[in-house]
């Protein structure tokens, strides 16, 4: 080899090794900026062996419990410093009978963590708090943190009419609109619980199609201790799933290759993909993810009547919503608001409960992990209760009416 080439060689490899050297710098200097870090394979098939272990270990204490048809669910009769479910399963000390009583307007809610009122007391939830301040009305929260709209209309399926509600508020947070097409939540987010639930999808025709959840018993789990990359098959239906993370050996070896793996998807994800969740600003109409939440909606709503009961669409704002909307700017709700308006599905907003705020900090309404405080929870509720008594009167001018007409009509 001559001189001249071996020189050649010898700065090519200096500039790579510079690359991949600046490459493991940039990672390093970044995983204060990002919600999660630029991780090898490895270290993501090692977390997630961790957390299925300790998913797996036998702890009837917890609060969180598999569910072969949904997923997981809350615990029945649950009780710790924080938490409370009563034997069928809804957030409450107390027990409700099969039927209200008469003059109470039995309200059901069904929805995730915001739903659920992740990160305070049952008393300090907005459902209960609804129910504190309206003596007339009985709130029964059905909400599961991490639930998609999808589990949370097979949950509605399984026992949504058992306790008799005359109103079924479905909660919306915008964060719901990634998992109604994600099956294992670590996809998602590497963060997350390994979590593998059911799914819908949108056939040709337009309709939906049930995918149960493909691990439906705890020992479902044992395959991904022993073979940790099984999850690839995870994959096959979920949007959250990358090829080039999961698939890609070069990913693994070379920090360069996975800087510019995670910046192509974070641009793809946000700028360029066709499935991207928002455009110019608000929810995407013509993602898969829009469709299928659209179409689970009119489900849920369709589902709703024909058990006797009227749907609400019940949307609650996460911090940014709440803060663009503060500042004047319109939320990514509002291409969501008009296709329900469009189908004559029922909905409110909870992001005018804010408006009203006065100078009063955002940071007063929110805790930690995202969820409405206590003060933010009784915002919620105080906004809401009467609405649902509006509603209740409504409804019953109206059947007066109907009936005063059919008198006449004799």
């Amino acid at each position: 080899m001559t001189a001249p080439r071996r020189l050649a060689l010898a700065a090519l490899a200096l500039a790579l090794g510079g690359i991949e050297g600046a490459a493991r710098l940039t990672i390093w200097a970044t995983r204060p900026l990002f919600d999660e870090a630029t991780r090898t394979t490895r270290d993501l098939f090692r977390e997630q062996s961790v957390s299925i272990r300790a998913l797996l270990a036998p702890d009837t204490t917890r609060l969180l419990a598999l569910d072969s048809i949904l997923g997981w669910r809350y615990r029945s009769n649950h009780r710790d410093s924080v938490n409370q479910t009563n034997a069928e399963g809804v957030r409450s000390a107390r027990p409700y009978a099969r039927s209200p009583k008469p003059g109470i307007l039995r309200v059901a809610v069904f929805g995730n963590s915001f739903v659920y009122c992740n990160e305070v007391k049952n008393e300090d939830s907005w459902p209960r708090l609804v129910e504190d301040l309206n003596p007339d009305v009985e709130a029964l929260n059905y909400g599961v943190g991490g639930y998609g709209l999808d589990q949370a209309y097979l949950r509605f399926l399984a026992e949504g009419a058992r306790l008799s509600p005359r109103v079924v508020l479905i909660g919306f947070t915008p964060d719901d609109l990634s998992r109604v097409v994600n099956v294992y939540r670590r996809f998602r987010s590497n963060r997350e619980i390994p979590l593998v639930k059911p799914r819908y999808v949108l056939r040709e025709d337009g309709a939906l199609q049930l995918l149960p959840s493909p691990v439906r018993r705890a020992s479902d789990y044992d395959k991904y201790l022993t073979t940790p990359d099984a999850v690839k098959e995870l994959g096959r239906y979920d949007q959250w799933y990358e090829p080039l993370v999961y698939e890609d050996p070069w990913y693994d070896y070379f920090a360069s290759v996975r800087v510019v793996t995670a910046a192509w998807i974070g641009l793809r994800r946000r700028y360029f993909g066709s499935d991207r969740l928002v455009r110019a600003g608000v929810l995407n109409p013509s993602s898969p993810a829009f469709r299928i939440q659209v179409a689970l909606f009119q489900r849920f709503a369709d589902g709703v009547r024909a058990s006797g009961a009227e749907p609400i669409v019940v949307f609650l704002p996460d911090r940014a919503s709440v803060e663009r909307a503060r500042r004047g700017r319109r939320t990514m709700l509002v291409s969501l608001a008009d296709t329900l308006a469009a189908r004559r599905i029922e909905y409110l907003d909870a992001t005018a409960a804010f408006a009203g705020g006065g100078q009063l900090s955002v940071d007063r309404w929110f805790m930690s992990g995202g969820h409405y405080s206590p003060l933010g929870n009784r915002r919620v509720a105080e906004w809401l209760g009467p609405r649902l008594r509006s509603w209740q009167q409504s409804r019953h001018l109206s059947v007066v009416r109907t009936l005063d007409r059919g008198r006449q009509d004799r």
